[in-house]
C-alpha cells in the first residue's frame, strides 16, 4: 500500500474580527490536536489569513475584470513594498472623519479619531498599528488624514 496523502481536504476560513478555522482530514496515526494546532500556528505565524482577508478586500474594492492578473500584481506589491497596501482614496479618508465629526465642528476627539480609523483597519497588525499611534486630544481633517496614511500605511 503507497503512501497517502496527509491531508485529503484542507478548509481555511476567516470570519472578523481575525477568528479562524481549519479543518483537516488526516490518515496517518498522528494526534489530530496536535496537526491543527500546528496548522495554526502556521497560518498565524505567516500571517495567511490577513494576506487572504486583504487580497479579498482589494478585490472587492477594485472589481477587476482578469481576478488572476490583479492578484499577481497584488502579491508583488506587497513583496515590494510591504504587507499593508492600503484600499482607499482621500476623498474616503475624509468622509470618514466626516462621519465621526457628527456636529460638523472640523475636529474630532482622539477616541472618535482612534475609532474612526480602527474602522479603516483591515489586518490585525494595522489595528495593532491604530492603537500604538500617539494622537492629539483633537484632531482636524488634515491630521486625520495623515495619521490614517501613517498608521495603515495607505500608498
Amino acid at each position: 500500500m503507497g503512501p497517502k496523502a496527509i491531508f485529503e481536504t484542507a478548509a481555511v476560513y476567516s470570519s472578523y474580527p481575525a477568528r479562524h478555522h481549519v479543518s483537516v482530514a488526516h490518515e496517518s496515526g498522528t494526534d489530530m490536536g496536535e496537526e491543527l494546532q500546528k496548522a495554526d500556528e502556521y497560518l498565524q505565524k505567516h500571517r495567511i489569513l490577513e494576506l487572504f482577508n486583504d487580497l479579498c478586500a482589494s478585490l472587492c474594492f477594485h472589481k477587476p475584470g482578469d481576478v488572476r492578473g490583479f492578484l499577481l500584481q497584488e502579491l508583488q506589491l506587497r513583496e515590494r513594498e510591504g504587507a499593508s497596501a492600503g484600499n482607499f482614496e482621500d476623498a474616503e479618508i475624509k468622509a470618514v472623519f466626516n462621519l465621526a465629526d457628527l456636529m460638523q465642528m472640523g475636529v474630532i476627539s482622539e477616541v472618535q479619531a482612534r475609532k474612526a480609523l480602527l474602522s479603516l483597519a483591515n489586518s490585525q497588525k494595522q489595528k495593532e498599528d491604530v492603537e500604538a499611534i500617539e494622537l492629539p486630544p483633537e484632531i482636524d481633517e488634515t491630521i486625520f488624514l495623515q495619521k490614517a496614511k501613517d498608521a495603515l500605511q495607505f500608498r
